[in-house]
């Protein structure tokens, strides 16, 4: 019995509702890149945002810029929920000199318990 190959993509139609204007840019782009095809581009454009659709764990987090929590089995996840909480807030309120602070303690922390990879 021979084995054979899966093959690694699948060639599958997607329709996408683009307006002029955009495929107009569309096409402009596909002249001035390397991939020369229109289905090649779009190709490369939907691998990129898939990950940072996956990276992101949701469309609203993706729109919105954030990235879904994963959560260590160390601790609650309540407790990492308050950590996150609490350095969102830093980050989006305190002074730079306050969050510059808050860096160089977690910098120090993660080097001393980090592993090298």
């Amino acid at each position: 019995m021979t084995k054979t190959k899966a093959a690694e993509t699948l060639t599958v139609p997607l329709s996408f509702r683009v307006s002029p204007a955009h495929l107009e840019e569309i096409e402009r782009a596909t002249k001035k890149e390397v991939r020369k095809y229109r289905t090649e581009l779009i190709g490369m454009i939907w691998e990129w945002a898939w990950k940072e659709y996956k990276r992101a764990g949701s469309l609203r987090d993706l729109l919105d810029g954030t990235r879904a929590r994963q959560y260590s089995r160390r601790v609650s996840e309540e407790l990492q929920d308050e950590l996150y909480t609490a350095l969102e807030t830093i980050l989006n309120r305190a002074p730079s000199a306050v969050i510059e602070d808050v860096a160089r303690s977690l910098t120090a922390r993660a080097g001393k318990y980090g592993d090298e990879r």
